[in-house]
């Protein structure tokens, strides 16, 4: 809340050249977005109102269609955003890699990206994992094409992994692409701060994706004969 006194503001510095405050027009919209992704997170699509998202942007519901003409159109926004930050936070991970490091660093550093950017709080990215499957047909089937566009980056690492033998010829990459993508995502249903850090949990992904939870051939009998030995 603003305070209700009056207060002498000091003198406007002069605006840096090339630089220039975002309109108004346009923090309001950016307000109504981030409140529409707030509510979609915490309500679902089904129950979130046009009302809900205005009481949350402090503006009025008519308000909301001089900037989006449905409840559809400010969904498909917040899908738009949180599928570009989740492409930025994954390409910047890789980008940390070096060019000619192992595919599976890169494949590992991409799985770190994801689970960062899930398990960040992000309010759009939440709101797309909550909502996908409750949008309407038409809208679901668009954003499936824009994900499975973003999803060639890790079609190229899993093509790299599968080309330099780093991963079995039986398996279909495709298959496996999706089961470890909603994994991920799966992951902001039960993690909790704490016990492991976002990074910790994607090293732990990528290590069952690399080496599946069996114990190497060899490993069981080196442990049980370590044991049987410290018991003399």
């Amino acid at each position: 809340m603003e305070a209700t006194e009056k207060v002498t503001k000091p003198a406007a510095k002069p605006a840096r050249a090339g630089r220039s405050s975002p309109k108004k027009s346009e923090v309001t919209r950016a307000r109504i977005l981030d409140a529409a992704a707030y509510v979609f997170r915490h309500k679902g699509y089904a129950l979130t109102r046009l009302s809900d998202i205005a009481k949350r942007a402090r503006t009025q519901t008519s308000s909301i269609y001089y900037y989006f003409e449905s409840r559809e159109a400010i969904v498909a926004e917040v899908l738009r955003i949180a599928n570009e930050r989740t492409v930025a936070c994954v390409n910047a991970a890789i980008a940390e890699v070096p060019a000619d490091a192992p595919v599976r660093d890169k494949i590992t550093a991409a799985m770190r990206g994801h689970i960062a950017i899930v398990l960040s709080g992000d309010q759009y990215t939440s709101a797309h994992i909550r909502i996908f499957d409750q949008i309407p047909p038409a809208l679901r089937e668009h954003f499936l094409r824009v994900m499975d566009e973003n999803a060639q980056t890790w079609r190229s690492l899993f093509a790299e992994a599968k080309a330099a033998g780093e991963v079995r010829d039986d398996l279909d990459m495709s298959v496996v692409r999706l089961l470890m993508l909603g994994m991920m995502n799966w992951s902001i249903e039960w993690y909790k701060p704490g016990r492991m850090t976002p990074d910790e949990v994607a090293s732990q992904a990528a290590l069952l994706l690399f080496e599946g939870m069996g114990r190497k051939e060899g490993a069981g009998e080196a442990a049980d004969g370590k044991r049987r030995g410290d018991g003399h």
